[in-house]
């Protein structure tokens, strides 16, 4: 009886992170999933990726690389966390810093700063005042800098509407 009532509390945990992610709350999933992950599996660390990187909290995927070795599938969403992580570290310094990025190639992710780094490494922007505009698909990037706060920021347009903007530091 007691391995029934060891296991219920657990079960009952994962089901509510699972209806908050599908639900779309991200931001508590990443937060609350941070607080509690070393008592959980790799599936379970993914999906608390997956949300940080959902709600811009990318400042937390080291804890969750660092964790995901046990498994094909963990190592594979550590590699995809890395590199969005290592795009973002990119993406700072060459706005911020104009440091030279061109000889850096990454896979294209489905993420605003893959596409933005993708971009700029093929040098496929334009750049109006400290602005830089990327058309791709159907929709258009702006991405531009502030130096005293150390962020970055991506504004992402369709048919001239604000659908998205993300900020990373």
């Amino acid at each position: 009886m007691k391995k029934l009532l060891l296991i219920l509390p657990i079960f009952i945990f994962a089901f509510n992170i699972k209806q908050e992610y599908l639900s779309q709350n991200y931001e508590n999933v990443c937060k609350y999933g941070i607080l509690h992950f070393q008592k959980h599996n790799e599936n379970f660390l993914s999906l608390i990726g997956y949300a940080c990187i959902k709600s811009d909290n990318l400042f937390y995927l080291p804890a969750i690389i660092n964790n995901l070795k046990y498994t094909k599938e963990g190592r594979k969403n550590s590699i995809y966390f890395a590199t969005l992580l290592l795009e973002k570290k990119l993406l700072s310094s060459y706005i911020l810093d104009n440091t030279n990025i061109s000889y850096f190639r990454f896979p294209l992710l489905d993420h605003p700063i893959s596409i933005v780094i993708t971009n700029i490494i093929n040098k496929n922007y334009k750049k109006e005042n400290n602005t830089l505009i990327i058309k791709y698909k159907n929709k258009t990037y702006k991405v531009y800098g502030n130096k005293h706060s150390s962020k970055v920021f991506i504004d992402i347009y369709q048919n001239n509407m604000l659908q998205q903007s993300h900020w990373y530091r």
